[in-house]
């Protein structure tokens, strides 16, 4: 019984030393667990003190780039309107560059033609020969046509608006130096001798084998009107 108890006791004694050590390594490692733990708090606090500041720094960047951005757009709207401004002072520039190379050119210094000059004027001229196109080339278009190759030429051309009840009628007409004032179709090149009162188509003086019917409208002349 006494080796019994004996053997019974170093067990004991053994068993509780084994578990005191298991428990104080255990405790230490704990400690060291703890310790690693608020390490790692301590980091993790930092990290987001800096991951706070880096958002800040990005909120703050973000900002100055949207203000940099709607300064851009600013930018380009002003260089935007700044080529327009140059556009129209560049076409600007460019009428007054032709209004003096006209004026140097003595396209301004016109004259009064003389019957037969105007004649070989129109005979000359190609604007009879182009299409009547109703709503897109009429005879207001043939009439100033005719009047900007008679000014190119340097002779002084009219522009004159024959007026019937419910529409009108653009031919030309010169001011010659010894016939006086002269009328012509400028779709035709016929001479015309508009009286007010007077149906326009009688007024004509049709080219050699033509005649003129009356038309389907009122043709009467009840104003004329000479553009110089």
């Amino acid at each position: 019984m006494g080796n019994k108890t004996t053997a019974l006791v170093v067990v004991l004694i053994i068993g509780v030393l084994y578990f005191g050590f298991s428990w104080w390594f255990a405790r230490q490692e704990l400690a060291q667990t703890e310790t690693e733990m608020t390490e790692l708090y301590r980091f993790l606090e930092d990290s987001e003190v800096e991951l706070t500041g880096t958002q800040r720094e990005l909120t703050t960047a973000q900002s100055e780039l949207n203000s940099a951005h709607g300064d851009l757009s600013s930018l380009s709207a002003e260089l935007e309107s700044t080529r327009s401004d140059l556009n129209t002072t560049t076409l600007e520039l460019e009428d007054t560059q032709a209004m003096l190379a006209a004026i140097e050119s003595d396209r301004f210094n016109l004259h009064n033609p003389t019957f037969r000059e105007a004649l070989d004027f129109l005979e000359d001229d190609r604007t009879d020969r182009h299409e009547y196109i109703e709503d897109e080339y009429v005879c207001s278009h043939f009439a100033a046509d005719v009047n900007n190759n008679a000014e190119d030429e340097g002779i002084r051309c009219a522009m004159v608006d024959v007026r019937f009840p419910d529409s009108a009628h653009a031919v030309i007409a010169f001011e010659t130096v010894d016939e006086g004032l002269v009328y012509f179709d400028p779709i035709t090149d016929e001479r015309v001798r508009p009286v007010i009162g007077k149906n326009y188509w009688k007024c004509i003086e049709p080219k050699p084998g033509y005649k003129y019917e009356k038309p389907s409208f009122d043709d009467t002349i009840v104003d004329i009107v000479i553009i110089w």
